[in-house]
């Protein structure tokens, strides 16, 4: 019994140290930036990375102003994507990123955060902010489409940092409903070929009788 002991224990041992592989501390992340995603949630594929960093590169030519996407599978417990923005931001910017801006995103909890230095909050507004993060990023990342996500939300940061009239979040897709009352073309249609039928059962009902009364006449 004493070897069933020490093996339940170290299943729970094994198990207890399961779980934080899964979730991501802030100090686990590199000690500096990336350039310019991290994907360490593994949601992204590496053309849309790719075609994201190219965007972004040409956004600090012209711009000065930097972003970083870092996508986190899960965190641990008690801790949000603000929460974790907000201290992975001041770890990587110490002199306060005036010129920065950080996006994470939590593919477990689908919930963002977007953290903005000073020299970007006079372009990117707390309202514009919350709906690039909310609808633009979130939205598709919920039916789990996360590289048109990542993509939509690059292109529309890039032209608000820009100055850039702000596009919004995507259009959604609003499937088409079949309406309850016909056209007049159907209605019409209807009545012609109601008439119709109506026609040939009169020319039937006369018919019929008197094909039927002269063959037993003539029978």
């Amino acid at each position: 019994m004493r070897w069933l002991w020490g093996l339940g224990l170290a299943l729970c041992l094994l198990l207890g140290n399961v779980t934080p592989v899964w979730a991501t501390a802030v100090s686990e992340l590199p000690a500096t930036p990336p350039q310019w995603v991290l994907d360490q949630g593994e949601v992204f594929s590496p053309s849309t990375v790719n075609q994201v960093n190219r965007t972004l590169t040409q956004l600090t030519q012209d711009t000065g102003l930097k972003v970083h996407i870092v996508s986190l599978r899960r965190l641990d417990y008690g801790e949000t994507a603000t929460s974790f923005g907000e201290k992975l931001f001041q770890r990587w910017f110490p002199q306060g990123g005036a010129d920065q801006v950080l996006v994470t995103l939590v593919a477990r909890t689908a919930t963002a955060d977007l953290q903005a230095g000073a020299a970007v909050t006079p372009r990117l507004s707390s309202e514009t902010a919350l709906s690039i993060t909310q609808e633009t990023l979130l939205k598709p990342v919920r039916n789990n489409i996360y590289n048109q996500a990542l993509v939509d939300t690059v292109q529309r940061l890039s032209l608000v940092l820009s100055g850039q009239p702000d596009p919004g979040p995507p259009p959604e897709e609003i499937e088409p409903t079949a309406g309850n009352f016909a056209t007049v073309a159907e209605t019409r249609q209807k009545k012609d070929f109601s008439t119709a039928i109506v026609i040939i059962l009169l020319i039937l009902a006369t018919v019929i009788p008197m094909v039927t009364y002269y063959w037993y006449v003539l029978r």
